[in-house]
């Protein structure tokens, strides 16, 4: 701690004084308190330095920042929702999910869809939500100014399509005019970035040479329907000046044409996802349609490339891309039929600590950056979000770095009733969270309530990610 924090004395009438090894935003991790007032950080300090009206010591526990996941998609399952979802996401040290706008049955893509969805997370969630828009494939364009003004994180856009209107691929001439508006807007743009044309023409293919197998989904989008829309991608940043991202990259070659694009002075970034450092493609023939992801689950290569680029600096931050479908979509159908992605909001955090901090060596630090501050930072969420830092929300959670226990998908809160990471043994633990100095999961239980969670708008100016 700095100087300034020891003079910080007792009695100053904190809400809450929560003590153990914070992981600050420079990286440290360092024995010391936290001041909550009024739901928000005041005061970080040096041990037995606060007092408050309530104490929580976190023991050997480790106090990090709650998580920022940038990718959920909540309203796609109509079984789930914005309460379920915020449940799991609560259970697994998750204080704010931004949330995709393909909502069923309809997307947002308008200001008023977009009103109605802050009021309904208003209502809703347990959590706080951040939100995405997206462009209608044509003639959505005057919508974009509207939409930055009333609070969008930016705009959701793909290149791959499933339904016209729900989730279309929308045009290169209106990606292009969407992105000269987007820029002058001072939004971000984030893509799908996978070749319709190629997944649509292989996939005819493989269905009439009557292939349902699960590995047919891999080799209907081999990597180069990736990377083609993801260089597509970025010449169109770089022509038009938008701030772009790319969600859900899977291959070293996606990343390496990002940061060739960055280097000629496009404002661009991508991450990847948690089943993409967790599985390969192997999984397709154990788990079959369950783990059917868009895109793919790649080979192991490319999954420890992944881990390689995690480590170097060239992944802005990991998501879930959550999605929490019932088992009906995803069981015993043929593999073009399946419903695309997995749920994995509540293990976020413990499969993410237990693989790169206990296996892989990564620092907590970095792990923070990854998870919490670089997605707060690149969506406009930052300071107020993603950091144990003066004046943010004091969105936090204690994690037993030691308890080991194993995935029971029948104990999770999602309403999927099942996981890809079922039976897979995990060392970390979610013990507490609080969500703007509240608590929302305690003890095994979920414990904040419909309408705890709040509508976060982002700020104007935002912060270029950690590397």
């Amino acid at each position: 701690m700095d100087g300034r924090s020891n003079r910080i004395v007792k009695n100053q009438g904190f809400d809450i004084v929560v003590a153990g090894k914070l992981a600050l935003p420079d990286g440290r991790l360092v024995d010391g308190e936290l001041g909550i007032k009024e739901g928000r950080i005041v005061a970080i300090t040096d041990r037995d330095a606060l007092a408050g009206s309530e104490r929580i010591d976190a023991g050997g526990g480790l106090v990090l920042p709650g998580v920022v996941d940038a990718h959920v998609h909540t309203r796609s399952e109509p079984a789930e929702g914005l309460t379920r979802a915020t449940t799991a996401a609560a259970a697994g040290g998750v204080t704010t999910i931004v949330d995709m706008p393909y909502d069923d049955p309809t997307p947002i893509t308008n200001v008023g869809a977009f009103i109605q969805k802050t009021a309904a997370v208003d209502r809703e969630a347990i959590t706080d939500v951040a939100l995405w828009a997206t462009i209608a494939k044509t003639g959505g364009l005057d919508e974009i100014e509207e939409l930055v003004s009333a609070g969008a994180c930016g705009f959701k856009v793909s290149t791959f399509e499933t339904h016209p209107v729900r989730f279309p691929s929308i045009p290169d001439g209106e990606l292009y005019l969407a992105m000269q508006r987007i820029h002058a807007a001072g939004a971000l743009i984030a893509f799908h970035a996978e070749n319709d044309d190629i997944v649509r023409r292989l996939g005819a293919r493989l269905v009439a040479d009557g292939r349902t197998d699960a590995s047919a989904h891999a080799e209907g989008r081999p990597p180069v329907t990736e990377t083609e829309a993801v260089g597509r991608a970025l010449e169109l940043a770089l022509a038009t000046g938008a701030r772009t991202h790319i969600v859900h990259a899977t291959l070293q070659r996606s990343f390496t044409l990002v940061e060739r694009a960055r280097g000629d002075g496009a404002d661009v970034t991508a991450e990847t996802c948690l089943h993409y450092l967790l599985m390969d493609e192997g999984e397709m023939g154990r788990q079959g349609a369950r783990v059917k992801i868009n895109p793919p689950l790649r080979p192991a290569s490319e999954l420890e490339a992944l881990w390689r680029l995690l480590a170097g600096g060239s992944i802005a931050y990991v998501t879930t891309d959550h999605v929490g479908w019932t088992r009906d979509r995803k069981e015993g159908l043929s593999i073009f039929d399946a419903k695309s992605g997995v749920p994995a909001l509540e293990l976020f955090l413990p499969l993410m600590f237990h693989e790169a901090v206990v296996k892989r060596g990564f620092s907590v630090g970095r792990l923070t950056q990854l998870l919490c501050e670089n997605p707060a930072r690149r969506l406009g969420l930052w300071p107020q979000k993603g950091g144990l830092a003066l004046g943010a929300d004091a969105d936090l959670v204690i994690l037993d770095p030691e308890r080991t226990w194993r995935v029971d998908e029948a104990a999770l809160h999602t309403p999927a009733g099942w996981s890809p990471y079922h039976e897979r043994e995990v060392r970390s633990s979610v013990e507490t969270v609080l969500l703007r100095g509240r608590r929302v999961f305690e003890r095994g239980e979920v414990v904040g309530v419909p309408g705890g969670g709040r509508w976060v708008r982002p700020r104007s100016e935002k912060s270029p990610v950690a590397a």
